[in-house]
């Protein structure tokens, strides 16, 4: 670097002394056919006055490209500020001893090596730029997993997309904030008539993926269970329990998949496990039924992988299922709502996807299960 660029980051330095960290680097996952970096940058202020955050680019380390680039409501949009005040209207204005979080979904046509951040910041009328936060990206390829249902017709509510709510779940968990919930997905059913269920939607039985088998997604250890809470009503204001970090996930499953990874299953009926801690699981196996326990609105079971033995304690980490078939997608789960259902297009048939995760409301197509070898137990 010549001298005169040197003197010119110092610069920068001191007039905008931010802290800018990626606290976990993106592992690519395929994802509707493409190549999908999700990771989250944090920004903290240092500095006693406002800065204002005016663009971000996202750059391959080795060229030099610009892999993608935010400005005004664009910046404002992949923008989150834990801590402000609820009705903050400029979320691009980092306030003295604050912190902003980028959430970043890069979709590169191959993998870079590593990633760079340049961000601009303006303060009064001078807008500064500084490239920070090289990160390497994890090499490694996502786990690959089998579905945890089988049959047609599930919805991969809030599954991947930068907006969902799993995507921007940050818990702070013994000291340590973490998106447990990065990858996650809320599997819910339709009928024949594209509803996600009939009759009186007070009774849990009456919604159509309630009781369905969840299985397990690879051989492994159940590392930990939850049972005993009861069910809500899914018309009601109010959930069955107080919601606690204890009772979030309601009756869970947690299967040690291998290589640093947990399996998490929530939501599940009371009396419904089939396993107990130190049982050996294999792929396939049937751990439970599908309920509507914890903090859950309806029947449905939520799904994630996690990088440690907790529900929410833990880095959501990218995961592919083996081979599922695409059937459609919602437009919105407000068309569930609305009663008008989802009906498939005869003009376009399933497609079939090999080692991807699926996106925010797609309509998915398990198959059947394995052949079953006898659950093992310590």
């Amino acid at each position: 670097m010549h001298a005169a660029l040197i003197l010119l980051a110092a610069v920068a330095a001191i007039d905008v002394p931010v802290d800018v960290v990626v606290p976990n680097a993106p592992t690519p996952v395929r994802a509707d056919g493409k190549l999908h970096l999700v990771y989250e940058l944090h920004v903290t202020n240092f500095r006693a006055r406002n800065l204002e955050l005016i663009e971000a680019d996202v750059i391959d380390d080795d060229s030099g490209a610009v892999l993608a680039s935010y400005r005004d409501g664009d910046l404002s949009a992949i923008l989150a500020r834990p801590g402000a005040p609820a009705d903050l209207t400029e979320k691009r204005i980092i306030g003295g001893g604050m912190r902003a979080i980028l959430f970043f979904d890069i979709a590169p046509a191959e993998a870079p090596h590593a990633l760079r951040h340049r961000l601009t910041f303006k303060r009064e009328d001078t807008e500064t730029a500084l490239d920070t936060a090289r990160v390497d990206v994890v090499r490694r390829a996502p786990i690959t997993l089998a579905p945890p249902l089988t049959g047609d017709r599930w919805v991969a509510a809030n599954a991947l997309s930068n907006g969902s709510s799993h995507r921007r779940s940050i818990v702070v968990v013994n000291g340590r904030a973490r998106i447990a919930q990065r990858f996650a997905i809320d599997w819910i059913r339709l009928g024949p008539d594209g509803q996600a269920f009939h009759g009186d939607p007070a009774n849990n039985a009456n919604w159509y993926g309630y009781g369905s088998e969840v299985l397990a997604v690879a051989n492994g250890v159940v590392s930990d269970i939850k049972d005993g809470i009861p069910e809500n009503d899914p018309t009601a204001d109010h959930k069955a329990v107080p919601i606690t970090l204890e009772t979030v996930g309601g009756n869970y499953v947690i299967v040690d998949v291998g290589g640093g990874f947990y399996a998490f299953f929530a939501h599940l009926q009371p009396g419904s496990l089939r396993v107990k801690v130190g049982d050996h699981v294999g792929r396939g196996h049937v751990l439970a039924l599908l309920g509507n326990s914890g903090n859950s609105d309806a029947p449905h079971l939520h799904f994630h992988v996690g990088d440690a033995n907790s529900p929410l304690g833990a880095e959501g980490v990218p995961y592919v299922f083996r081979s599922y078939e695409v059937m459609g997608v919602l437009t919105s789960l407000k068309v569930l709502e609305g009663g008008e259902g989802w009906k498939a297009d005869p003009a376009k048939p399933a497609e079939r996807r090999d080692a991807e995760l699926p996106t925010e409301n797609q309509i998915v197509r398990f198959a059947g299960r394995p052949r079953l070898k006898p659950v093992a137990t310590r």
